[in-house]
C-alpha cells in the first residue's frame, strides 16, 4: 500500500522504505542486475534497438578479435563434447562420468566433454577449419614448443566448460580419471577469463539464488553438477582457488546469505574459515555445513542421498559457532592461555560484525563456552 508509481513520469517511490527511482533502477533492484543488463532487457522488451557506439578502427578490431575468441571457445566446447558423446575415443570418459552417477541429461546440460589423449587432435581439427593459430594460442587451447610445433593444452581429461554470466564459454577445467597429477588443470587467464571474477554454475544458479535468497558454496565442478542433478540449483563453486572478494561481490548482487558446503577434511575447514571472514568483510551472512571428514558434497550425495544432505543444509552452524568449535578443538579450553588464544582466533570475525545484536549474541556465546564473563571476553 505504501508503494507508489507515477507512470507518466516513469518514477516510483516507497513511503515505507523510501526506495525510489525509474524503471531501470527498479529492474536493477528487483532482479539484481547491472545497469547495462537492465537497460538491455527493457530495450529488448520494448523492441527498441540500443544505439551503437561510434568506435575507432582500433576498438572495432578489438571487438572483432573478442568475437572470434568467443566463437573459438564455444567451438572447443562442442569439439570436446562430441569427442565424449559421439566417438569411441571418448568412451573412457563417458564411462567414468556415468560411474560417478551423472546422467546423459546432466552431461548435455553442462556440455561436459573429453580431451583426446593425442598430441594435437584439437589443433589439427581447428587448423583444418581455418581457425587462426593465434586465436588458439591466446585461448590457451594449444601451446607451442621450442621447435615451433603446436600441441594441445588439454589431453586425456574430462572437460568442464566454464561459462560467464551470459552463458558464453570462456575457459575450461580438465580433470584426470586416475591418480595422476595435477588432478585438475584449468585454463590460464585470458581477456575473456578472469578466474577471480567467475563462479562455476552461476549462469544456471543465478535465478535460483535470488528465489531462495541464499547461495550454497561448494568447492568443485562435480559438487555443483551433482547437486544440480539432484535438484539443488542455488549452488556455485570458486574456480580452483580460494573464494575471492570479486566472487563475494558477485554473489551479494543476488543475496547476502551464504551457506558453505565445503569438503569435510582439514583443508575444507580452513577454506570455510577464510570464506567466512571474507564474506563478513563485505557484510554477508555466512553459515557452515559440516560434512563427514572423508566426504565432499558429490560423495555425500552418492553415499547418503539428497534428503540427508538437505537436512544438513537446512540446519547449518552460524559462523561464530563454527569458529568457536574449531578454536577450542585446536587450542583446548582448560587453561587461561588456551582461552585467550581462542578469543584471539575469533577476534577477526567479531570485528567484522556490523549489527549490535550479532555482536552481543556472539560475545555471550563465547563467554558461556569458555566460562568467562562477557567483560573478560570484550577486554
Amino acid at each position: 500500500p505504501s508503494f507508489s508509481v507515477a507512470p507518466e513520469k516513469g518514477f516510483y517511490y516507497c513511503f515505507g522504505c523510501h526506495a525510489s527511482g525509474n524503471a531501470i533502477k527498479f529492474l536493477m533492484e528487483l532482479e539484481h542486475l547491472t545497469f547495462v543488463e537492465a537497460l538491455e532487457r527493457l530495450a529488448n522488451r520494448a523492441n527498441i534497438p540500443l544505439p551503437e557506439a561510434k568506435l575507432s578502427p582500433e576498438q572495432r578490431a578489438r571487438d572483432e578479435r573478442r568475437k572470434k575468441l568467443y566463437e573459438a571457445s564455444d567451438l572447443a566446447a562442442t569439439f570436446f563434447h562430441n569427442c565424449l558423446t559421439q566417438t569411441s575415443i571418448g568412451k573412457v570418459g563417458l564411462d567414468y562420468l556415468k560411474k560417478r552417477g551423472l546422467t546423459q541429461e546432466t552431461i548435455e546440460t553442462f556440455k561436459l566433454g573429453f580431451a583426446p589423449d593425442g598430441w594435437d587432435k584439437l589443433y589439427r581439427a581447428f587448423h583444418e577449419r581455418g581457425i587462426d593459430d593465434s586465436i588458439l594460442l591466446e585461448l590457451n587451447l594449444v601451446r607451442k614448443n621450442q621447435k615451433g610445433q603446436f600441441y594441445d593444452f588439454f589431453r586425456n581429461r574430462i572437460m568442464f566448460p566454464i561459462m560467464d554470466g551470459k552463458g558464453r564459454v570462456v575457459a575450461f577445467g580438465g580433470r584426470v580419471m586416475d591418480d595422476s597429477t595435477p588432478k585438475y588443470l584449468n585454463s590460464p587467464e585470458t581477456r575473456l577469463f578472469k578466474k577471480s571474477n567467475l563462479l562455476y554454475g552461476m549462469n544456471i544458479a543465478k535465478s535460483h539464488i535470488r528465489k531462495n535468497n541464499t547461495v550454497l558454496l561448494v568447492e568443485g565442478y562435480l559438487d555443483v553438477i551433482q547437486m544440480m542433478q539432484h535438484g539443488i540449483m542455488n549452488c556455485v563453486a570458486p574456480l580452483g582457488t580460494s573464494l575471492t572478494k570479486e566472487q563475494v561481490k558477485s554473489i551479494i548482487r543476488q543475496t547476502y546469505n551464504f551457506t558453505l558446503v565445503f569438503d569435510g577434511d582439514s583443508a575444507g575447514i580452513t577454506a570455510s574459515e577464510r570464506a567466512c571472514l571474507l564474506i563478513s568483510e563485505h557484510n554477508g551472512h555466512a553459515r557452515v555445513v559440516r560434512l563427514p571428514e572423508n566426504k565432499d558434497p558429490d560423495e555425500y550425495l552418492n553415499y547418503y542421498g539428497k534428503e540427508k544432505l538437505l537436512r544438513l543444509i537446512e540446519s547449518p552452524q552460524e559462523s561464530i559457532s563454527f569458529f568457536l568449535e574449531n578454536a577450542i578443538k585446536k587450542n583446548g579450553n582448560e587453561r587461561i592461555d588456551q582461552k585467550l588464544k581462542t578469543i584471539e582466533d575469533l577476534a577477526p570475525l567479531i570485528q567484522n560484525m556490523t549489527t549490535r545484536l550479532e555482536y552481543e549474541n556472539s560475545i555471550d556465546k563465547i563467554s558461556k563456552e569458555l566460562v568467562l564473563s562477557t567483560y573478560a571476553v570484550i577486554d
